[in-house]
């Protein structure tokens, strides 16, 4: 269980950290009030290009793990 704990924090590290870097760093206040419903450069930045490239990621990677379990249950 507290393997599960330590995987899931390091899963929003990761995805806090994919949002923050890239050609334009975005501080984490600035992230935190384009998320609250602040305008501006970071905020268009952040909802239109970062914040749905890493959930796709998230999500791309629930569903590999997902497959490789049920292959795995399937074949023994």
């Amino acid at each position: 269980m507290l393997l599960l704990a330590a995987f899931a924090v390091l899963v929003c590290l990761a995805a806090v950290f994919s949002i923050m870097k890239g050609s334009v760093e975005i501080p984490l206040a600035e992230i935190l009030g384009a998320l609250a419903g602040e305008q501006g450069t970071h905020a268009q930045i952040l909802m239109n290009i970062r914040l749905p490239r890493t959930i796709v990621a998230l999500l791309v990677g629930v569903n590999l793990s997902l497959s490789g379990a049920i292959l795995q249950a399937v074949m023994k």
